[in-house]
């Protein structure tokens, strides 16, 4: 009896042993973790104040509209699960998903989505997050799960706008403070300046992220990011510079174009460059496969126009623009610029952009053209150069969007941002008319002789859609390339 005893009691220490192992080895079990970098803090946890692209590319994660994008810039069915757009382009009726949830874990309703559609068009006395959502005239809920907007005119840049994202009407006087939306992750932790923490969000409607957490630290410097990476403190960086990619060949390194615009932006309201044939002869002395195989290591597309080719249909096709350097010195004969010599103005954060504007600057030796390159802080350079448009030369990159309208409008006459000063009657004509028709074939056109105006008035020079490198530990998969700042951690996993 007393054997049994003893036994039994052995069976329940060696029953307590096993079970107190299982605990700790699924203590131990390690979250799947990407840990990246942006070389920016994000700029607003509202995602009706978020105005840069690095702040969309990670919070599009978080947030979700009544549509989203895919990897080939089309928009799906979100947070709308279906919409119909009326004949005459006014009425967009959208049909909501059931069974969302927020990250509180408040389910979605129909008057969360009529809040937030109010809240970015202006109609609760805040200011609209664009100027698109101006356009709507009204917003009606029509029953439990379908809501109406009803725009002053057809707009056909509209819908893309619907990428914006809905959060919780209870919400409404905490938007900057306590972030809360749809999206595959939730942010668990921000600390400004520092890092932020988005974690899986487990009540996520659609099909769940794959890894547990995703941490980016903010890292200005971009040779501290790198060493991040060698020295493993990171697994992923987002922006390689090409020269670098053979020191990562332990690594998963991947590229394709970014839907980025490289320009070297002439202000045409500044003398000599309100002549249109000085442009043009810039243009002719400019050798833009130097300058991709220079700046890019090759890893660049070569453009004439605002528009990359990933846009698809509504870009036009290149013709050929040749370096022609006799050509350039006649024009800036007949203009009487012979000995120009100016000043272009580049952001000093964008090592790329610095290193095209020093060998624009020996290719301009050769039409006797002397430019002086001044670096400028970034916040200078949106002050002064982007707002101000208090310069002479610059050299930037103009992100890309989903829609050709936010893309080409920036030359427009009227809008607020036309740093470039370019004003033409026949090119607004284009736009606007775009903008209005419902009908495909009339955009498609209108945006292409939009681009050829563009090209042939040498509103700016347009050098290459540089090729984004992304680095990747080799046990992570899944990274895939948007037309638009956007990296979709929840396609990601990281193999065991």
């Amino acid at each position: 009896m007393k054997n049994l005893k003893i036994m039994a009691k052995v069976g329940v220490v060696t029953l307590l042993g096993m079970l107190l192992l299982s605990c700790g080895k699924e203590e131990k079990v390690e979250k799947k973790e990407i840990k990246t970098t942006m070389s920016m803090d994000i700029d607003s946890l509202n995602p009706y104040k978020m105005v840069s692209s690095g702040t969309e590319e990670i919070m599009l994660n978080v947030f979700e509209g009544l549509l989203m994008p895919n990897t080939k810039g089309e928009l799906i069915p979100a947070i709308a699960e279906e919409y119909s757009v009326s004949e005459d382009g006014l009425y967009y009726t959208f049909k909501i998903r059931e069974g969302i949830k927020f990250h509180n874990g408040n389910p979605l309703d129909v008057k969360d989505v009529e809040f937030s559609l109010k809240r970015m068009s202006g109609k609760d006395g805040f200011p609209p997050s664009s100027a698109l959502f101006q356009e709507i005239e009204d917003i009606k809920v029509l029953d439990g799960n379908r809501v109406q907007i009803k725009l002053k005119e057809a707009d056909s840049a509209f819908i893309y706008s619907l990428t914006e994202g809905i959060v919780p009407d209870e919400n409404a006087d905490q938007l900057d403070k306590n972030p809360i939306g749809t999206g595959p992750f939730r942010i668990a932790q921000y600390d400004r300046e520092q890092q932020l923490v988005l974690d899986r969000f487990d009540d996520y409607w659609g099909e769940k992220a794959k890894v547990d957490r995703v941490t980016i630290f903010v890292v200005p410097n971009n040779e501290t990011a790198f060493l991040k990476l060698l020295s493993g403190e990171i697994n992923m960086l987002s922006r390689v510079d090409s020269k670098r990619v053979n020191e990562l060949k332990n690594f998963n390194n991947i590229s394709a174009p970014q839907n980025t615009v490289q320009i070297f932006a002439l202000n045409n309201d500044v003398k000599p460059f309100d002549d249109e044939r000085v442009r043009k002869a810039i243009n002719l002395a400019i050798n833009k496969d130097e300058i991709i195989a220079g700046v890019m290591g090759g890893d660049g597309i070569k453009l004439e126009t605002n528009m990359s080719p990933v846009m698809g249909k509504f870009c036009i096709d290149n013709i050929g623009e040749k370096q022609n350097i006799e050509e350039a010195k006649k024009l800036l004969t007949e203009s009487g610029n012979s000995n120009l010599t100016f000043t272009i103005k580049v952001p000093s954060n964008y090592q790329m952009h610095v290193d095209t504007a020093q060998i624009i600057a020996e290719q301009l030796k050769n039409i006797g053209v002397t430019a002086k390159i001044e670096t400028i802080e970034w916040t200078t350079w949106l002050s002064d150069v982007y707002s101000g448009r208090k310069y002479e030369g610059t050299i930037v990159g103009l992100s890309g969007k989903l829609d050709p309208y936010s893309i080409l409008r920036r030359y427009t006459s009227d809008y607020k941002s036309n740093f470039f000063n370019f004003k033409d009657v026949e090119y607004d004509e284009l736009i606007q008319n775009a903008k209005e028709s419902t009908v495909d074939e009339i955009i498609v056109t209108n945006y292409k002789k939009a681009q050829e105006i563009l090209r042939d008035k040498q509103a700016a020079i347009y050098i290459m859609d540089p090729k984004l490198i992304t680095t990747l530990d080799k046990k992570i998969s899944g990274f895939e390339y948007y037309p638009l700042s956007y990296i979709n951690f929840s396609k990601m996993n990281i193999e065991e």
